[in-house]
């Protein structure tokens, strides 16, 4: 779902935009009546875009390099709100000469729309070496400019061009003001800002303009630090324009910074109240809702929308609800939604491909995967139909059969920045890792923050050893779309590595700012990183002075833990006992801090009984406690396996995210004597956690002690060595290709490992 912000800044320069596209599409249509286009082109020509998309995927199979009729296509699909297909279209339009600018200025508007303004630059850039004073795209390009805050300069010269070849585009001073502000020229800002007034009311400009006129000034009131002089204007801008979605959310911008979230939310509610039909004012509000731990009324609004009478509203509104529950994790909950959504759409006509395909993907999400499957034969895109099917193989845990799906499905739709990155995840999963960073590198290029292909991808790169190409590709058009907290913590881990603490300084400041729980475990995260490359009492002196930190606060816990076990590490453990002893009286209670006293007691050597009371004592507090339940774990694997692997269990089911306790798991197995459960256990944390060296090791060794080496065996022995296994994996290859008569590789497996042991034993301690 889009938030507000998204859905409300959409100034007039984008219908101009699109208009301007439209016309050069119908200027540059042909007029033979023979041709199967016309009549398509008269059905575009009076709006009815939706009606000619069958026309042209028909025709697409006979013509499918004929570029007005992948234009055509591309428009339609871009004006019934299907931008994700009307991409590809549109770039392959755009191949064609006499094509490149009615297909660019759509490509452009589109991307515009979604804030992809490097896109937007590139695109029109194209447009611009053809038709240097295209007004359309010399003002999509400024906008994307004065908001990417990139090029202000350029932007400025953009927005001054267009104002030189059309005055009346009232909409360039937008992006003339912003730039203007971007470079501190705020007397010129001003300046602009009333003459851009003056001219609104000399061409008796429309509404949605003024609206953008009035919210300017205000913002540029409160940039000049006229507080009050802005509340006033905002309190003038939202009687004037109460259903301007654009004034609606920069009012509520303004409120949120000044500390008055109601005021926000009182806004939100009486623009639903006035407009009640508005879709997304409703979402909005619904958004807003839940973020303030409201999620029941979230719900309860939502769902008051799907009882209406129109059957499309209400079909709408269920979608609207599917989106819901999907962001907060409940799949079933949202394919009942989508289904019912689907149902009503059918009723009120034909529903939206796009519809059928979110809840096919609902479907998967939700474990249903024969009625994915049932609903994908009834997909009418083909590229849907096989993205459905290899995300079925990829649930069914057949990443091959997945690959060879999506494979298909990246040749109908290539620019596809999902597709891309699931395709990642599959060829992760089968052990090509070349794959896969393509496919991540792909879906970045794409659309950089369509998911978590940045992070993904440079966690690949640092699991090769490569910490340099890893940040490249973690900051890669992060001013466009910021990284996702894990992605930062990562940066944080990072640039700690590479001995970045300016990074680590300005991430971890942005991190506390925006997302404080997690800023105990980024702090942990770099420390762990610094600590490799400078040694526990750097590590130690880095926790000990960040700024702001709270040992005492649960949220630092990760750190604190990081404190004790590097304060160990220095042989500096006493200096940190008595903050131990201190967070624990303010927090006797707290199953984290007593976990955290365990591990002091376990480092410090005192007796078992002790250190598992601790350890124990934190399991009551706080039953899900993995770090409690993994460390109990490990003090009963000697004695009893058995009631180790329960605890791993218990560990891994607290946290999914944590490969240790599952590889702890499926060691106690071993020790059980249980090898084939043992193997599939590994395989299936393989499956999930493709980057884990110490699990692949595990996973060859059990075959080599077993006289087994297989093509599976030996592809875990190379993941095990090029994820970091260093000498010992380097043997088990060398094993590994000797048990299959492969004495060559062998002997070269067994000579690097010595070479490496040699060069380790050299090195100074």
């Amino acid at each position: 779902m889009h938030s507000i912000l998204q859905l409300g800044s959409t100034p007039s320069f984008r219908l101009r935009a699109l208009a301007a596209g439209l016309i050069a599409g119908f200027m540059l249509a042909g007029c033979n009546a023979a041709d199967p286009l016309e009549p398509i082109r008269e059905q575009q020509a009076v709006g009815n875009f939706a009606g000619s998309i069958e026309p042209l995927r028909e025709l697409l199979q006979t013509r499918p390099d004929d570029a007005e009729v992948v234009y055509l296509y591309g428009r339609a699909l871009a004006l019934t709100q299907q931008s994700n297909l009307a991409t590809w279209s549109l770039r392959k339009a755009m191949q064609d000469p006499d094509w490149l600018i009615p297909a660019g200025l759509q490509l452009a508007f589109l991307a515009l729309d979604a804030r992809d303004f490097n896109e937007v630059v590139e695109i029109t850039g194209q447009i611009l070496e053809r038709e240097p004073e295209n007004v359309s795209a010399l003002l999509m390009r400024a906008n994307a400019q004065a908001h990417w805050k990139k090029d202000p300069e350029l932007a400025l010269a953009d927005a001054n061009r267009v104002l030189e070849l059309d005055p009346d585009r009232l909409e360039a001073y937008e992006p003339r003001i912003l730039a203007l502000l971007a470079l501190d020229r705020l007397d010129e800002a001003s300046a602009s800002l009333a003459e851009a007034g003056r001219r609104l009311v000399e061409l008796d400009a429309t509404g949605s303009v003024l609206a953008w006129h009035c919210s300017t000034t205000a913002a540029f009131e409160e940039e000049s630090g006229k507080l009050e002089q802005a509340r006033e204007t905002w309190v003038a801008c939202i009687d004037a324009h109460p259903a301007d979605l654009g004034v609606l959310s920069n009012a509520m911008n303004f409120y949120d910074a000044h500390g008055e979230p109601d005021r926000a939310l009182e806004i939100l509610r009486d623009a639903l109240a006035d407009t009640p039909t508005s879709r997304t004012l409703r979402v909005a509000l619904s958004q807003r809702l839940r973020a303030m731990g409201k999620a029941a009324e979230a719900e309860a609004l939502l769902r008051e929308a799907t009882r209406h009478e129109d059957p499309e509203f209400a079909a709408a509104a269920w979608m609207d609800l599917g989106d819901f529950h999907q962001a907060s994790g409940e799949y079933d909950a949202a394919a009942d939604a989508l289904e019912r959504a689907f149902e009503l759409a059918r009723e009120a006509g034909s529903p939206n491909p796009d519809l059928l395909f979110a809840y096919a993907d609902t479907l998967v999400l939700a474990g249903r995967l024969d009625r994915a499957l049932e609903v994908a034969e009834d997909l009418p895109v083909p590229a849907h139909r096989q993205l459905i099917r290899a995300r079925v193989a990829q649930e069914q845990r057949d990443p091959a059969r997945a690959l060879e799906e999506f494979d298909e499905a990246l040749r109908l739709w290539p620019d596809n920045p999902w597709a891309r990155y699931y395709a990642a995840l599959a060829a992760e999963e089968l052990g090509d890792f070349d794959r896969a960073l393509a496919e991540y590198r792909y879906s970045v290029r794409i659309s950089p923050g369509a998911t978590d292909a940045r992070t993904r991808g440079a966690e690949l790169l640092l699991a090769q050893g490569q910490p340099s190409f890893a940040v490249q590709m973690l900051v890669t058009a992060t001013g466009q779309a910021p990284l996702e907290i894990e992605g930062q913590v990562l940066l944080m881990r990072l640039s700690a590595r590479l001995g970045d603490m300016t990074t680590v300084r300005d991430t971890l400041e942005q991190i506390a700012q925006t997302r404080p729980a997690w800023v105990g475990r980024a702090l942990a995260a770099a420390a762990e990183a610094l600590a490799k490359r400078a040694g526990p009492d750097v590590a130690l002196g880095m926790l000990i002075t960040a700024p702001g930190v709270n040992l005492n606060d649960p949220r630092y816990a990760a750190a604190l833990r990081a404190l004790v076990r590097f304060s160990h590490e220095a042989a500096e453990a006493a200096a940190t006992r008595d903050a131990i002893q201190q967070t624990l009286a303010l927090n006797p209670d707290s199953g984290a801090f007593q976990e955290i006293r365990g591990l002091d007691l376990e480092l410090s050597g005192a007796p078992v009984a002790a250190v598992r009371a601790a350890y124990a004592r934190a399991v009551e507090l706080e039953p899900r406690n993995p770090q409690a339940l993994s460390s109990l774990g490990r003090l009963e694997l000697s004695g009893d396996p058995e009631a180790a692997l329960a605890l791993f269990d218990r560990a891994a089911a607290a946290d999914l995210s944590d490969p240790a306790p599952k590889l702890e798991a499926a060691r106690a197995l071993i020790a059980s004597g249980k090898l084939a459960e043992a193997e599939q256990r590994l395989d299936a944390l393989l499956l999930e956690h493709p980057l884990e060296a110490e699990a692949a090791f595990e996973r060859a060794r059990l075959d080599v002690e077993r006289g087994i080496a297989t093509a599976h065996t030996l592809e875990r022995a190379r993941r095990a060595v090029r994820f970091g296994g260093g000498a010992d994996a380097l043997e088990l290859l060398s094993r590994a290709h000797a048990a299959r008569g492969e004495a060559e590789p062998a002997a070269q497996a067994a000579e690097r490992a010595r070479t490496l042991r040699e060069a380790r034993a050299s090195e100074p301690d």
